[in-house]
């Protein structure tokens, strides 16, 4: 089975400063990748070229079997057709750090306008269908909110429902709980815990190791725009084999809540408040403790983190 997606050689520049010095990435259909990194390495303006929001300098990249942009032999990079373009972006639904809500919309006003403006749905049916997938982030009961009377948790829900309402092929995530308080980023990692259990092709930009590991069958650690090692998540999460990667792992790790002997998981994370949508209540008490499985998740990262560097120093 071919890639659905296929990046070769990437490279972007702003400026002088080089971002991506020569990225290659394949991901699988319903395949879910993580990429992770430092602040500036480049993992973001993956993701956006991905989706053309960015322009690539060299590289060739391929959604769907459908070519965005390539290297030609004398250097220079062509890219696809408006048209071509428009289409595939029909297909990759993309998730930002901020909400990117139109305000003036409730969430089903939000849900519904790519899919009557773009695709021509019929107003009736994109109705239907964001009921539905208010429903399966927990927000029936948001429908007719405004943005700024939701909590930044439902906000990047709502989002996530407004990208599935595109019926993408892959998902984008980019650091999706960076702009929530982190006792609200539990919510919307189950929310993407569940789309990947139903085979949704993703790449996820996070700093979230433990959701990186529970959900990822793949982990790529970028710095100054090269993968530095890329592997299965527990390979790479909990043994990793570069010194950079392990410096990396146990800075982000050591500022990573873990959860105390003692935590009552049903009382680790109030949100999601799900009980008063009839489709959601019935997974609430599992979810309450898939939050706390996340955070053990963190905690035996660095026992394993700390095991392997104490065995490499003894040999």
């Amino acid at each position: 089975m071919a890639p659905l997606v296929r990046v070769q050689g990437l490279k972007k520049s702003f400026g002088d400063l080089q971002i991506l010095n020569g990225i290659d990435l394949d991901v699988e259909p319903s395949e879910v990748v993580s990429i992770i990194g430092p602040s500036g390495s480049g993992k973001t303006t993956i993701l956006r070229c991905i989706n053309l929001l960015e322009r690539a300098d060299g590289g060739r990249i391929e959604v769907d079997g459908q070519v965005l942009c390539d290297e030609g032999p004398d250097g220079g990079i062509r890219f696809a057709s408006k048209r071509d373009i428009r289409k595939i972006r029909e297909e990759v639904g993309m998730v930002f750090q901020r909400f990117n809500l139109f305000p003036h919309m409730t969430a089903l006003e939000n849900v519904i306008e790519g899919p009557i403006a773009v695709k021509g749905m019929d107003k009736g049916a994109a109705t239907e269908r964001a009921h539905e997938l208010l429903a399966s982030v927990g927000l029936s009961h948001r429908a007719d909110h405004y943005p700024l009377q939701m909590s930044g948790g439902q906000q990047q829900r709502v989002a996530i429902a407004r990208a599935l309402a595109m019926e993408p092929r892959l998902m984008l995530f980019d650091e999706v709980t960076s702009a929530v308080d982190p006792e609200l980023a539990g919510e919307i990692l189950l929310v993407m815990k569940h789309l990947a259990e139903q085979g949704m092709t993703m790449i996820v930009v996070t700093h979230e190791m433990g959701f990186a590991a529970d959900v990822s069958d793949r982990v790529l650690f970028i710095d100054h725009g090269l993968v530095v090692e890329e592997g299965r998540a527990s390979q790479v999460l909990g043994a990793p084999a570069e010194e950079r990667t392990k410096a990396f792992l146990r800075a982000v790790l050591e500022r990573a809540p873990m959860a105390e002997e003692g935590d009552d998981p049903d009382q680790l994370n109030e949100e999601p408040t799900w009980s008063s949508d009839p489709l959601a209540a019935e997974e609430a008490a599992r979810d309450s403790a898939e939050l706390a499985r996340l955070r053990n998740e963190v905690a035996e990262l660095r026992q394993q983190l700390f095991r392997s560097g104490t065995t490499r120093s003894e040999g």
